[in-house]
């Protein structure tokens, strides 16, 4: 499981980002939804495990890594100082007799007084901010599509896509009444949800949605279509004069290839995907033997 995690996961997500280069990476996830959907028609055991540890399935465990290697290391370290300190941090994390001889602990033990006086801090910030906000009800301005400016805030002025989803779509959360369902006839707002997307809705109302907010429903479904045509689109479109794919070395591949050509680029990546596999299993061994 360890090994699977560690090493044949990033290994084979790699080649999403080969394939689809940066400006194509919204299509990367329709590319992992096809594997998932796949395993489950095909009822492939790493379908459970996706189930029951989805939180395990994210970068936190490299970018946390890579955040403390970068903290204690200097732009003029040289590759091989930093591949010292990267083994360093491994065994200072997962070798206690190692930590408890070479690493200095800090004392991390904060005084009663001092956590007393960050509370009263942190609630006054809150409370300034909740009375700008009291203050502000009604004021937020839409500067077009893409933008909104916060009076509450000092008229900061963010981006659609930094909002929740509901603000996103064509049938953004209503100001002057609560539930945001067409033909909405509840009276009474003892039933009241605000769903994470930012629209809100009577239980009733909800009820008759299947439980589902149909507005970003349709948006979400909209986008993916849009992408899932893009992502054809990309697949079939010929290379551009003296353009050579991320993904392969052939320098003599025909710029018309059709969906045959893929395939055979998939495979000739997924092989290179295993031959780097194999390279780092067994420096890996060998590091865990020193």
């Amino acid at each position: 499981m360890i090994d699977l995690l560690d090493n044949s996961l990033p290994l084979t997500l790699e080649i999403y980002a080969k394939l689809f280069k940066i400006h194509n990476y919204n299509k990367a996830p329709l590319i992992f939804l096809s594997d998932v959907f796949y395993w489950t028609l095909n009822e492939h055991p790493i379908i459970d495990i996706l189930k029951n540890h989805l939180p395990i399935f994210n970068d936190y465990f490299v970018e946390n890594f890579h955040s403390s290697l970068r903290y204690q290391t200097v732009e003029s370290n040289s590759d091989k100082q930093i591949i010292q300190k990267a083994k360093i941090i491994d065994i200072e994390r997962n070798d206690k007799g190692f930590k408890d001889a070479f690493v200095n602990t800090r004392n991390t033990n904060i005084s009663k007084v001092k956590l007393i006086s960050l509370e009263k801090k942190v609630s006054l910030f809150l409370l300034s901010l909740f009375d700008k906000i009291y203050h502000n009800i009604g004021r937020t301005k839409n500067n077009g599509n893409e933008t909104f400016e916060f009076p509450s805030f000092n008229n900061r002025i963010v981006n659609v896509k930094v909002l929740p989803l509901a603000w996103s779509t064509s049938n953004p959360p209503a100001e002057d009444k609560f539930c945001d369902a067409d033909n909405c006839n509840v009276t009474n707002s003892l039933s009241n949800i605000v769903l994470i997307c930012g629209h809100s809705y009577h239980k009733e109302c909800l009820s008759i949605l299947n439980e589902k907010c149909k507005y970003c429903f349709n948006y979400l479904s909209r986008s993916i279509k849009t992408n899932i045509t893009s992502l054809n689109k990309r697949f079939s479109k010929p290379l551009k004069d003296n353009e050579i794919p991320e993904i392969t070395k052939d320098d003599d591949l025909d710029e018309d290839y059709e969906d045959e050509n893929i395939e055979a680029l998939l495979e000739q990546t997924e092989q290179d995907m295993d031959n780097q596999y194999e390279i780092q299993y067994n420096i890996w061994l060998n590091y865990n033997n020193v």
